[in-house]
């Protein structure tokens, strides 16, 4: 089993959190913040890989027609150009 040395301040919060029922425990609640974490890492880089797997399949378009698009969709004119 691992052991970690919270600083005192983080202890004193974990130990707050569970006072106000954030967890039945304080390992329970680091356990649940650390698997949210990973879980939001890994959404992070599922959604970086769509990314890399459009641009590889040439599904993307440049910064200008980007904005156009979104321009058009507004109903927004063409800023002027110096």
């Amino acid at each position: 089993m691992t052991k970690v040395k919270l600083a005192p301040e983080i202890e004193d919060f974990v130990n707050a959190q569970v006072d106000h029922g954030a967890a039945a425990s304080a390992e329970d609640y680091v356990n649940d913040v650390l698997r949210a974490q990973r879980d939001e890492e890994d959404e992070l880089w599922a959604q970086i890989q769509i990314g890399i797997d459009d641009i590889e399949a040439g599904r993307f378009m440049s910064v200008e027609d980007a904005f156009a698009s979104v321009r058009e969709e507004l109903g927004l004119k063409k800023p002027a150009t110096k």
